[in-house]
């Protein structure tokens, strides 16, 4: 078992699908399992800001790829870190039939909805790390990787061995595999959450 989970959201600029993967990592790390889930983002993991090296490397990273780009799994690549679990947002979006939409910076109630999938699938993943005690992490040490840049040449999917596992959830070659656990409490709190989301919504309009 491992102490924590760091949670990697996609970080597009000028997308709104951007918008939603946030949204899903905060709903994770700031409601679902505070203290136990880490968020950190594509900046300062780039730049090698310690802090947020450090996390990436002491602890299990579950990426939350928003797009085609995949920019959270290049960027995780080109600093050498290979991702415990990946959840790309198309397939998500293909099962549930919801939106992104097209608001930013706040998504509106289809996107407020997909980032409540995405939470559900990655909090499922996260205690699967957390409290399965055959699951075995090792630390990671980050190293540029010179074939990582991000450009339309490098197979991303080739390149880190990525095998769905669940829809849209993606187990990392050499990583240690994981096991989804779900937890009805949590799945209750996620939809009170888009209730209230809904309700002020509501009342905005």
């Amino acid at each position: 078992m491992v102490e924590k989970v760091t949670v990697f959201p996609c970080g597009g600029i000028g997308d709104p699908v951007s918008s939603v993967t946030r949204l899903a990592g905060y709903l994770l790390a700031e409601d679902l399992l505070p203290g136990r889930v880490e968020l950190v983002s594509i900046p300062p993991v780039v730049t090698g800001v310690p802090d947020e090296l450090r996390l990436v490397q002491e602890y299990p990273v579950i990426v939350l790829d928003g797009c085609s780009h995949r920019c959270g799994s290049n960027a995780l690549n080109l600093v050498g870190i290979r991702p415990a679990a990946r959840l790309l947002t198309p397939r998500i979006r293909s099962q549930t039939k919801h939106a992104v939409g097209r608001r930013r910076p706040y998504p509106e109630t289809s996107g407020q909805k997909l980032a409540k999938a995405l939470a559900e699938k990655a909090a499922a993943v996260a205690l699967g790390m957390l409290e399965d005690e055959s699951y075995a992490f090792e630390t990671q040490r980050v190293s540029p990787n010179p074939e990582g840049l991000i450009d339309d040449t490098f197979d991303i999917e080739r390149g880190l061995g990525y095998e769905e596992v669940q829809v849209g959830c993606f187990h990392c070659s050499g990583m240690c595999a994981f096991k989804l656990k779900d937890d009805p409490e949590l799945r209750r709190r996620l939809e009170e959450e888009v209730a209230e989301f809904e309700r002020l919504e509501d009342i905005e309009c």
